[in-house]
């Protein structure tokens, strides 16, 4: 058998799987499932509903306006898109609710004059300690991203900012009229 006549015999066996398959899944479900008819059709050949096998459907559409019956109180005013108990029923009108009194709620003032303001955060940021210079002891170097500025302990920075302690990892500063002490620690780590 030549390729060519293969392919095409293959190609007649899948196109008949499937022919096979449409018509088992179209035709074989529409006729097992029995039509109710729409209103009242006289049955054909005479035979009754019963003996065909068809029951007619109740419908109440009285009923489906009553989705939720009046006695219970906590089906519609649950939320399922929201955690936690449901909200409590209103009461009804004319009922005094069994809260008891309403209490005066008292203000809060504050006591003496007003705080002042805490002092502004301080912008450098320590990048190093220079030791081993004769006479001076330990160095830091501080940063505020546009120049750098050195001092030793009790050192004023630019007349506002005062070095407290200078340690290995940190840096304790604070302005020069003593609020405001800031630990700083050393970049890089």
């Amino acid at each position: 058998m030549e390729p060519a006549q293969r392919t095409r015999w293959i190609q007649l066996g899948v196109l008949g799987v499937i022919l096979v398959g449409v018509v088992y899944f179209v035709l074989i479900p529409s006729l097992s499932t029995p039509s109710i008819p729409a209103g009242p059709v006289a049955p054909a050949g005479g035979r009754t509903q019963a003996k065909a096998g068809i029951r007619p459907i109740d419908v109440r559409l009285d009923a489906l306006g009553k989705a939720v019956p009046e006695g219970d109180p906590t089906a519609a005013r649950r939320n399922p898109f929201r955690m936690g108990a449901a909200t409590p029923p209103p009461a009804p009108e004319g009922t005094v609710a069994a809260r008891g009194p309403a209490k005066p709620v008292t203000p809060i003032v504050p006591i003496g004059p007003p705080q002042p303001p805490p002092p502004p955060p301080i912008p450098y940021r320590f990048i190093g300690v220079l030791s081993g210079v004769p006479g001076q002891g330990r160095i830091a170097v501080l940063t505020d991203g546009r120049t750098v500025v050195h001092g030793t302990v009790n050192a004023v920075i630019e007349g506002r900012y005062r070095i407290v302690q200078i340690g290995e990892e940190s840096l304790q500063i604070e302005h020069a009229d003593g609020r405001g002490r800031q630990t700083i620690r050393l970049l890089g780590q």
